[in-house]
């Protein structure tokens, strides 16, 4: 089998992923899904975007697939997302509501689940960190492609 065929039908089946319309990802834990979703494990699906980015130079491919390999680290494991789902779905619902009565019962709703809100600001901070190796590392494709060295 072709190497760039099988590299494009992984990205394709993510891109699948990313389209559909049935999946709410988390508030609380920014945009996060659960890993189950994913049709292929979270570095074989990087592997393939970034064999695709060393061999794309239509800028706007580039750009798709770029937003691609940042977006996959939205995806966190299943056991995390199942925790903070509830936390989440409550926030929501306040925030829908919008009045004070709820805004209130949601603020003490978190502070009685400090250890759970903890483990949500521990997650943000992780993937905050992610995201930023994730630009160095479309840096240094870009480098290796012989592009300019621009933020995606």
């Amino acid at each position: 089998m072709d190497e760039n065929k099988e590299f494009r039908d992984i990205v394709i089946a993510f891109g699948g992923v990313l389209e559909r319309q049935d999946i709410e990802p988390l508030a609380l834990v920014s945009s996060a899904l659960p890993e189950s979703l994913l049709p292929f494990p979270k570095a074989v699906i990087r592997h393939a975007i970034a064999q695709l980015l060393l061999r794309e130079m239509s800028p706007e491919r580039r750009s798709i697939l770029e937003e691609a390999y940042l977006y996959l680290d939205n995806f966190i494991p299943d056991q995390e997302y199942d925790l903070f789902y509830p936390l989440d779905v409550s926030v929501r619902a306040a925030r829908e509501n919008s009045s004070l009565d709820s805004s209130h019962e949601v603020s003490e709703n978190i502070s009685k689940k400090n250890e759970l809100m903890q483990k949500i600001n521990a997650k943000i901070e992780s993937m905050k960190y992610r995201i930023a190796e994730a630009y160095e590392e479309l840096k240094a494709l870009r480098r290796i492609s012989g592009l300019p060295d621009k933020k995606p």
